[in-house]
């Protein structure tokens, strides 16, 4: 089945909009059309010349000139120190066990293990004292064991070389 041809859809009158010519609503485009009496377009080239008779302003940052003259030229000594830095060494963690460190003469050496008494020590003695006499008084035969058993002290690492005390691992 076939259509019948139509012809053109009707045109409707367009709005006038203020400040618009009939020209430019019906497609005058852009840019609009110069009309008399209005300002000039700016020139590609930049900002207008001055005005006839008058200098144009100066530039924003002023010029600057050479240096002036010194009455007496001084020579500069530039003197470099060239100091040596400390190495910089790793702390070092101290634990039950024996560790090598560098004793002052730069030689690698194992540190010595001396054992103390610490808090810990006499207050598991304490213990095994109160159990000895409210609980099971056999016991109160044993307050001497913490002192005998390395676990319960502190640990002294001491310097093979000049006997002083470099770290301490506390219970």
């Amino acid at each position: 089945m076939a259509y019948p041809k139509q012809g053109p859809y009707p045109t409707q009158p367009q709005p006038q909009v203020a400040g618009f010519s009939a020209q430019q609503q019906q497609g005058g485009g852009y840019p609009p059309q110069q009309q008399a009496g209005a300002y000039p377009p700016p020139e590609q080239g930049g900002a207008y010349p001055p005005p006839q008779g008058q200098q144009p302003p100066p530039p924003y940052y002023p010029q600057q000139g050479p240096p002036p003259p010194q009455a007496q030229q001084q020579q500069q000594v530039t003197t470099t120190v060239i100091q040596a830095q400390p190495a910089v060494v790793a702390p070092v963690r101290f634990g039950p066990y024996p560790v090598t460190i560098t004793d002052s003469q730069g030689r690698q050496v194992q540190t010595i293990l001396d054992y103390r008494a610490s808090a810990t020590t006499h207050i598991l003695a304490l213990v095994i004292c109160c159990v000895g006499l409210f609980l099971f008084w056999p016991a109160l035969c044993f307050f001497w064991l913490p002192y005998v058993m390395d676990g319960t002290k502190d640990v002294y690492h001491i310097s093979p070389t000049d006997g002083n005390v470099v770290g301490v691992y506390r219970r």
